[in-house]
């Protein structure tokens, strides 16, 4: 199989394939959709969506170098690897940041709100399970296919002050000007910022042992939808 995205199970989607459906069903509706999604993908030999290039999405990717570069020495970038498990088809992720201990992944909420809720729920296991799944269950297939046993979730906004840094270096964007150039020319109010000093710190971090039991529950989720996905 190719290291493509495209007909796989990805870590920053297969929360959707955690919960059962209503009555006798394996997969919620949001699951059973994204089991379809995949099939028709393997049947195009092509990905469903385009790249995204949403201000959210392009923020989050642009930003988490300024992360990165607040981050120790023993964090290694990775996010340019898409890494596929060692047994089972179809499953594969692209973890942003490894160390020795652990796997981790690094989110730059466009969102202020989002930001805050990200950033309280990052108190124990539990409430950050309950609160972001998405976040949770990516970590812990990043966990799986990495053979790590420790994850940690890293949320980052930037202070006000950063912006102007921020805005400079889209002039040093590797990539397309077209997709980095509003962050340029965006006024303060317009970026998701904090004001340093207050509640919240720039950057946060939660890192935790993942669970065998969430492990094995997730493994054999996939595989039912690996099931469903060798239906022709």
């Amino acid at each position: 199989m190719e290291n493509h995205r495209y007909g796989n199970f990805s870590s920053s989607e297969i929360f959707k394939l955690i919960k059962t459906g209503k009555g006798s069903n394996e997969f919620s509706a949001p699951g059973l959709t994204y089991i379809e999604e995949k099939k028709y993908e393997l049947r195009l030999g092509k990905s469903l969506t385009k790249e995204h290039s949403a201000r959210p999405t392009t923020w989050g990717t642009f930003v988490e170098s300024f992360v990165f570069e607040k981050l120790d020495m023993s964090y290694k970038l990775e996010s340019l690897e898409r890494l596929r498990h060692k047994t089972i088809d179809h499953w594969t992720g692209a973890p942003d940041v490894n160390t020795d201990k652990l796997v981790g992944d690094i989110k730059c909420p466009y969102s202020l709100k989002s930001f805050c809720q990200a950033v309280d729920s990052m108190v124990d296991l539990e409430t950050f399970k309950a609160a972001k799944p998405e976040y949770y269950w990516q970590l812990v297939s990043n966990a799986i296919l990495t053979g790590k046993d420790e994850a940690e979730s890293i949320v980052y906004c930037p202070y006000q002050e950063e912006l102007l840094k921020i805005r400079e270096a889209t002039e040093q964007f590797d990539g397309d000007q077209n997709k980095v150039a509003w962050i340029y020319y965006a006024n303060d109010e317009d970026l998701p910022c904090l004001i340093k000093g207050k509640h919240y710190k720039d950057l946060n971090k939660f890192s935790f042992v993942v669970p065998e039991e969430d492990k094995n529950l997730l493994t054999e989720r996939v595989k039912m939808a690996i099931e469903l996905l060798d239906r022709k």
